[in-house]
């Protein structure tokens, strides 16, 4: 199976998704949250920002959804319900005016958070976009859920400032972009098809690959996922490479330099197995800064749920190829 961009061909039907974001204080850290629903399918978005406001975290949730879905459908007919009133009204009355006038207000001033509201905007012309209010905090279970993602996303801030040591080293700011990488590996059966997904992040942008082949293993896939991620990046960058599996973490930043000490051999001697897969990960992270990390838990990034369930479509995908 090659690698899509996309899950389906196919125009997507409805998608629903509920949106919301907040800080506290405002200005001051942040967090958004976003829930996804496509048939029976579910996906939950997340982010933060240490130093922002209620507004940008309200108008990010919304961009981030959208901007999941182009990589993930592509053209969708969405139903975005969000309990802020400046994101719907902004985006339904006032966004028209702004664009006529050179992103300018009626009173000839800078629109505030154009950064924003000008990816939003490119947005909803990749999709079919009705917006809808929903009153914050009265009950509704998906924008309850929404509002708990925001939250801990923004609590998760004082959680990371609080684990981490007052010199830690930062990454060099030498002009290199960051980006974030989850990868997941997918098999049907004991002798199926194997697969992976990935899901690239770069701010509010995302790009979700997936792949897979017949009668290889799932620590094959890892490697294969992580692979081609980072071939999909055209630049040198700064990655942090996410994934559950300390078979992919461990063997790429632990183990691989003592195979190749030794011939590429184990410690009793025997050949390291997927060393093709390994040779190529290697060459493949050489033009970045790589930072390889387990997550596993409350500690994972909600993007590696998505490459999971990638994966998962991608391993159903062959099967059905080989009937």
């Amino acid at each position: 199976m090659d690698s899509a961009d996309t899950l389906s061909d196919t125009i997507p039907s409805e998608v629903a998704v509920y949106t919301d974001g907040g800080c506290d204080p405002n200005p001051g850290p942040g967090g958004w949250g976003a829930v996804i629903r496509w048939g029976d399918r579910e996906w939950v978005l997340s982010g933060n920002d240490p130093d922002t406001t209620n507004n940008r975290m309200e108008l990010h949730a919304a961009a981030a959804a959208l901007a999941l879905l182009e990589g993930l459908l592509g053209r969708c007919q969405v139903d975005i319900h969000t309990d802020s009133q400046y994101l719907r009204q902004g985006i339904t009355e006032w966004i028209d005016g702004w664009v006529g006038r050179g992103w300018r207000t009626s009173d000839k001033q800078p629109v505030k958070n154009q950064d924003l509201w000008r990816v939003l905007h490119r947005l909803t012309q990749a999709h079919e976009v009705t917006w809808h209010w929903l009153k914050g905090h009265a009950g509704h279970p998906l924008n309850e859920r929404a509002d708990r993602l925001a939250t801990e996303a923004r609590r998760a801030l004082r959680r990371l400032q609080r684990r981490r040591p007052p010199d830690a080293p930062r990454p060099a700011d030498d002009g290199r972009s960051s980006v974030e990488i989850c990868v997941k590996a997918s098999c049907r059966g004991t002798e199926g098809s194997c697969s992976w997904g990935a899901v690239l992040r770069k701010g509010e942008h995302t790009r979700s690959l997936s792949g897979g082949e017949r009668s290889a293993t799932s620590n094959a896939m890892l490697i294969r996922g992580a692979t081609e991620a980072l071939r999909a990046l055209t630049r040198s960058c700064h990655v942090t490479l996410y994934s559950d599996a300390k078979y992919l973490i461990y063997g790429a930043s632990r183990w691989v330099q003592n195979w190749q000490a030794r011939g590429w051999r184990t410690r009793d001697g025997k050949p390291v197995a997927n060393r093709a897969e390994w040779e190529a990960l290697l060459e493949a992270a050489r033009l970045h800064q790589v930072a390889w990390t387990l997550v596993q838990g409350d500690e994972a990034p909600a993007d590696l749920a998505l490459a999971g369930e990638l994966a998962a479509l991608a391993a159903e995908d062959a099967g059905e190829n080989e009937q």
